[in-house]
């Protein structure tokens, strides 16, 4: 007995103080491998966050931009250009309007008003409906009580623009429990008929903006607003550039409407001039109310979206160190080093997404 316990042996302090080593070596990779790895979901759920706040303003500004107008007919609230508040059925709102080829950077986001239909105007939400056969001659239209209850919530009064069927738009002169009195005929033709069931649009104008007012936008840094109203978070930039047609006369431009994009960049002989449609076409920082630059010569809408994370971003180190992520972000003709209180390293903290899309307006009769 006395020999076997003699031939046992312990662990020595040396080997205890290998294995001590070895496993805190182990347990810290294994530390530093999960908080990395918790970083970078959390990195990539603000990047995919801030990719779907640009698509969904994007979304916003150009579904209204592809409805612009709707034969409004006559003006609809403040969407007007020049001195004698001409109705308009887009107004661009670009920040420094310096002439017809934007030459100088904005120092900041545009804005733009649009007249657009009220989708929810009617009862329940829906849009309002002809509850009786309207024939061309008449100045009036019957809905029913339910629908003009729920347009006049909606802000109907007498002065406002309705839109028949998107066909036929008049100002409104009278509004009854069920009827509508039109300033003019529905249409000149006797024959045309409206049935039961025909839409009945409420015109409205909208504009969109953006604000960095935490207070405005309910704690976000910025946010795309419509009527003032937030309706997307992170976007801090929205830059809009026009492509018109017969709003340049100068050759090779044809002297008025041709149903092509106006050539902008120096018109004139040579490949750039002559007629090739470039990027350069695109106007912006022009106040869109002086002949021959006028709203209803827009036709095409250049509309880039600028969103950024709703933080600083943060290291994948377990030391947090800020990355700098990027150069300024320069979109359209808007550098944001000129903005008022632009501040390098705050600024290069947060990721962005850029979204360009080019819209082409439809329906700019007036």
């Amino acid at each position: 007995m006395r020999r076997m316990w003699q031939a046992e042996e312990g662990v020595t302090l040396i080997e205890l103080m290998v294995a001590a080593v070895v496993t805190t070596v182990v347990a810290a990779a294994a530390m530093t491998i999960l908080v990395t790895s918790n970083k970078a979901t959390q990195v990539n759920e603000q990047v995919a966050d801030t990719q779907q706040n640009a698509r969904l303003a994007m979304d916003l500004i150009s579904q209204d931009i592809k409805l612009a107008g709707f034969n409004m007919g006559a003006p609809v609230g403040v969407c007007t250009v020049g001195p004698l508040n001409s109705p308009a059925p887009i107004v661009p709102g670009d920040n420094v309007p310096g002439g017809a080829v934007g030459l100088i950077n904005d120092t900041g986001p545009d804005a733009v008003r649009l007249v657009v239909p009220s989708m929810t105007a009617g009862a329940g939400g829906g849009t309002p409906v002809l509850s009786a056969m309207a024939t061309g001659l008449s100045n009036t239209i019957a809905l029913s009580a339910a629908d003009m209850s729920a347009m006049t919530a909606s802000g109907l009064v007498p002065g406002s623009v309705v839109s028949i069927g998107g066909s036929s738009s008049s100002q409104v002169t009278a509004v009854g429990a069920a009827m509508l009195t039109l300033a003019k005929p529905l249409s000149t033709a006797a024959t045309a008929q409206f049935p039961i069931g025909t839409p009945v649009y409420l015109l409205q104008c909208v504009q969109y903006a953006i604000s960095a007012v935490p207070a405005v936008c309910a704690g976000s840094t910025s946010c795309l607003l419509r009527n003032g109203i937030p309706m997307v978070d992170g976007v801090e930039d929205l830059q809009l550039a026009y492509g018109c047609d017969g709003c340049n006369t100068l050759p090779p431009n044809p002297p008025g409407p041709d149903g092509i994009i106006d050539d902008q960049d120096a018109p004139g002989p040579g490949p750039i001039g002559s007629g090739v449609f470039t990027m350069a076409d695109f106007v912006t920082n022009n106040v869109w109310a002086t002949p021959p630059f006028t709203p209803d010569k827009i036709k095409l809408v250049q509309v880039t979206i600028v969103a950024r994370d709703s933080q600083a971003s943060k290291g994948l180190s377990e030391g947090n160190a800020v990355p700098t992520n990027s150069a300024p972000t320069v979109v359209s003709d808007h550098n944001p080093i000129v903005d008022a209180g632009y501040n390098a390293a705050t600024y290069q903290q947060q990721r962005r997404r850029v979204l360009t899309k080019t819209i082409q307006v439809r329906n700019l009769e007036s």
